[in-house]
């Protein structure tokens, strides 16, 4: 038996529809979306088989095959109003409906006008036939319509889903108005094309089996062999190029004048034998499957209970070692592996395991930061699979394996911990729990878990640091405050002793240096508490009588030059602060200003009340300072103009704790005409 062109190419098309059919029987979740596709693909499948059976028995196009194909569109427009209902929004989906029930009733008015020409005389066919073919045309223009209508109205993220099957329906409403507008126009049907139909509609099938893969609103999910589909892909793609290498003979062939067998024959060779070189290479099968993995298959992954989960891994550690422990589980546990080992840089010059599990013998092995496999690492940024490497080492390029890693047969792969583009790390994992197949979603999913991870270490290690060094200026800051205030108290117990020579034989001097003595000694054994504690005492205020401590202060800088003088004072202010404290902050500022002002100038002391504030100024007629240098340097802690007398922090200091105390400190001055400090305190109210 000779079979028809077009009888096969409708039994194609029949045969991949009637799969499909069976593809989704076997996956069909009971939802309507599935029953609704389900039809559609039937309906097509026995439409194609009758026309296959007209096309081989009938030579014609029998009333059978154009009623089934009137079903068939019927099917169609039920089909596309259930997926814009679902996918496009509600302005939108208004017209798109319109347009589908107008795609809908279409084939049942022809259904009824194809059952009246069948029975209507004669005289009235060649009418029907017209009416018939404009009505194939007019739905052919409305289902295009229709699918331009659903593309444009759904979201931008839903297109990836549905666009292969706009494309293969599309396909076939094209080319159904091709033949039915030439059937128009010539009063009869192109047996040729409604030949060539069947083989149109088998391709378009293809991607509306994409499409159905990606699962728009079928809810079935379709899974087939990747080895299949490798296979499949790699013969089509060598039939093609085969095709075209047999094109390019041919042309030289009939073209090449004398020359032309000879090149035509040797070019033929040359392309099978590159042909032949291609097949075996294992590079180029590698790519093929990448490719298809990604294109035309389900994930793998469900990558978004993947990084929740990873994330949520390592946010639960509390410290720097469950961490890394976290790290490591996480890692494992995405190929399913019992154990493995984090290595993290431990300084410039090596790597160090931090963390392990059931690798108990890595506790003494370091490896070098300068070593092949960290610099393989860190250059290519691939993921290890230790099996492939051992079958194929050219695919790792100049890689030398560590001996560890040489003669360790639990160890499967190596992944890199990249923080930007230096390698942080690395995590080795062990042979998975059961025989599983590693392919490119599982080392593009390692590679993005394993930068997460450095992420998360870098930002551990760098808050310990952090930490440490502020303890370490904390302390430093104390300590420098407690230097400061023993600076103080020597240069005090200094005078004593240098005037003692002089007025030693003064009852009054020598009462006075006692009580100098012993307020050095008490605020000496306060600093030696502080010391031990480790940190500045926060000792309870008490109340504190404002015109006492001003007398306190300019009585402790008397002996100093200019001699401080108290200009107006009212008794009874109260503040809440510590006598002592308060009286050497003050103090400060006073010896500061003695410093800044020659024997013969003035250094005083002024103290006013307004409302609930009580206004501390202490002025001068000294050397002063600009602008510049009371908003940049004044109050920076260690910087100071008193060379290496002076330590920088007292003015720090001072502003500190009048803050402490709820007060502010506000700076006058002007070059050459000298300084005023303002202190206001918060006045206590019994």
């Amino acid at each position: 038996m000779v079979f028809n062109i077009g009888a096969l190419n409708y039994a194609l098309a029949s045969l991949l529809f009637f799969t499909l059919c069976f593809l989704l029987l076997s996956r069909w979740r009971g939802r309507l979306n599935g029953v609704v596709f389900f039809l559609f693909c039937f309906s097509t499948a026995i439409w194609a088989a009758f026309a296959a059976y007209s096309a081989q028995f009938e030579y014609t196009v029998s009333f059978t095959v154009v009623a089934l194909e009137l079903v068939r569109d019927a099917v169609w427009a039920i089909f596309l109003i259930q997926i814009i209902r679902l996918l496009s929004d509600e302005r939108s989906s208004a017209m798109a409906i319109t347009i589908s029930r107008i795609a809908l009733g279409a084939p049942i008015v022809l259904l009824i006008l194809l059952l009246y020409v069948k029975i209507a005389p004669q005289s009235s066919a060649d009418l029907g036939f017209d009416l018939r073919i404009f009505g194939h045309v007019l739905i052919a223009i409305v289902g295009l319509s229709l699918l331009e209508q659903l593309f444009r109205s759904v979201k931008s993220e839903q297109r990836w889903a549905i666009k292969f099957l706009c494309f293969g329906l599309g396909a076939m409403y094209a080319f159904d108005f091709y033949l039915y507008s030439d059937s128009l126009l010539f009063k009869r049907m192109n047996l040729d094309l409604w030949d060539a139909r069947g083989l149109v509609y088998a391709v378009a099938m293809v991607l509306i089996f994409i499409a159905v893969s990606r699962n728009p609103v079928t809810n079935s999910s379709i899974s087939v062999s990747r080895t299949a589909i490798f296979y499949t892909t790699a013969l089509v793609a060598a039939g093609i190029y085969l095709l075209v290498m047999s094109a390019g003979g041919y042309y030289l062939k009939v073209f090449g004048g004398d020359w032309g067998t000879v090149a035509a024959y040797a070019f033929l060779f040359s392309a099978a034998l590159f042909l032949l070189i291609l097949v075996f290479s294992g590079a180029i099968r590698a790519r093929i499957r990448v490719f298809i993995d990604k294109h035309f298959l389900d994930y793998k992954y469900d990558y978004r209970e993947q990084w929740l989960g990873l994330i949520r891994e390592l946010s639960s550690a509390q410290t720097a070692q469950g961490l890394e422990q976290s790290a490591l589980h996480a890692m494992t546990e995405i190929m399913d592996s019992p154990g493995g080992s984090l290595w993290v840089k431990r300084n410039s010059q090596e790597f160090a395991p931090v963390n392990w599990s059931g690798m108990s013998e890595l506790e003494q092995i370091t490896e070098s930061t300068n070593g092949s496999l960290a610099n393989f690492l860190e250059k290519w940024q691939w993921v290890i699979n230790l099996d492939e490497c051992k079958n194929e080492p050219d695919l790792y390029r100049d890689l030398e394996l560590p001996e560890w890693l040489k003669t360790s047969d639990k160890v499967w792969l190596v992944v890199p911990l990249m923080l930007q583009a230096q390698l942080y790390g690395f995590v080795v994992i062990l042979r998975s729990r059961a025989e599983k197949e590693f392919n490119w979603e599982d080392i593009d999913l390692l590679k993005t878990a394993g930068r997460q991870v450095a992420v998360h270490l870098a930002q551990e290690r760098s808050a310990l640091a952090l930490v440490e060094a502020r303890q370490f200026e904390a302390f430093n800051r104390f300590s420098a405050y407690v230097v400061h205030d023993l600076k103080n108290l020597v240069s005090q117990l200094a005078l004593v002793v240098k005037n003692a020579e002089k007025h030693k034989h003064n009852p009054a001097f020598m009462d006075d240096a006692i009580l100098t003595v012993d307020n050095a000694v008490e605020r000496m054994n306060r600093l030696l508490a502080q010391l031990r504690a480790g940190t500045v005492s926060k000792e309870f205020n008490e109340k504190v009588e404002l015109s006492n401590v001003l007398k306190a202060v300019a009585h402790e800088k008397s002996n100093t030059k200019p001699t401080p003088l108290i200009r107006s004072s009212q008794s009874g202010i109260f503040i809440m602060a510590n006598e002592s404290r308060l009286i050497s902050v003050l103090g400060h500022i006073v010896q500061n200003a003695q410093d800044a002002t020659s024997d013969n100038g003035e250094v005083t002391l002024e103290l006013s009340v307004s409302d609930v504030v009580a206004t501390i100024k202490i002025s001068d007629t000294g050397t002063g300072m600009d602008k510049n240098f009371i908003e940049e340097r004044l109050f920076t802690p260690f910087d100071t103009t008193k060379g290496l007398t002076g330590m920088g922090i007292g003015a720090h200091e001072s502003r500190a704790f009048i803050e402490e105390l709820g007060g502010t400190v506000d700076v006058i001055s002007e070059l050459g005409a000298g300084t005023t400090f303002s202190i206001c305190l918060p006045i206590f109210h019994q």
